[in-house]
């Protein structure tokens, strides 16, 4: 006869053999689970960015034919994982591409949106957010006209922006030296007066340079736009504005003079 310590090791034993052959069936199972999730939520974000690059797209297209100075707002949830949104091609060329890149568990992956008309981005809310960070975004999109050239003649195109149309700015340090000083308040006055000398303002038709590229002081720095000096959010840089940031940062508080 088995003794007793004899009987308790054996049914021990004969557990732990089950666990352990219940633990080799489980964990693949476990791991394939896993993996599907994983493969579910990403289908699911790649979904939702491709309807969001079509529908903005579409409403680009239905703005620039209205004709300036048409605009109309986009509310869409920018999913997880978008690490860029660019515009790519030639206006006039029929090349336009409104291009988004997303990372998921495969790598990076583009998604390209061509576009019938001309377009612009201007994808970030302020002078340190890209905008493309998951969540729900404000999209404006508005038709503009360039300046006239040589010949009296304009382009028109359609400004996509991700951060409203006039994002209340917080912004101080333009240059990003994390230091507040005369170079700062050097790019706030090129903000402040435009060539008629008149404080700049967001156009409503004809495109302004400076408001959202980088032309001027700063030129350098894409993000480095004049929306950044636009504190209470009125578009227009205007003296409240400079009372706001002479207060937060003592630097040019004299009347700017055009």
């Amino acid at each position: 006869m088995k003794s007793k310590r004899g009987r308790r090791g054996q049914a021990a034993f004969e557990y732990m053999l089950v666990a352990v052959v219940i633990g080799v069936m489980i964990l693949p199972a476990a791991y394939l689970f896993f993996r599907y999730s994983q493969s579910s939520a990403d289908q699911i974000d790649k979904t939702q960015l491709d309807q969001l690059g079509r529908n903005i797209v579409a409403a680009a297209e239905k703005v620039y034919f209205q004709g300036p100075p048409s605009r109309t707002e986009l509310e869409a949830r920018m999913p997880k994982n978008v690490l860029n949104v660019s515009v790519i091609g030639s206006w006039n060329t029929g090349t336009q591409e409104l291009v988004m890149i997303a990372g998921g568990a495969d790598g990076e992956a583009e998604f390209p949106y061509p576009s019938k008309v001309n377009i612009n981005g201007s994808f970030n809310g302020s002078l340190y957010d890209i905008s493309v960070g998951a969540g729900i975004k404000k999209i404006e999109l508005e038709a503009y006209e360039t300046q006239p050239d040589s010949s009296g003649g304009t382009t028109s195109f359609v400004n996509i922006n991700f951060g409203g149309r006039c994002p209340v700015s917080t912004t101080f340090d333009f240059n990003t030296d994390s230091v507040r000083d005369a170079t700062d308040a050097t790019f706030f006055s090129s903000c402040y007066c435009n060539n008629a000398g008149h404080p700049k303002f967001r156009p409503s038709k004809t495109w302004q340079r400076g408001w959202f590229d980088g032309t001027g002081d700063f030129g350098g720095n894409v993000y480095a736009a004049c929306t950044n000096a636009d504190y209470n959010g009125d578009c227009v840089i205007d003296d409240t504005d400079r009372a706001q940031f002479c207060t937060a940062t003592g630097l040019n508080c004299a009347p700017i003079v055009c």
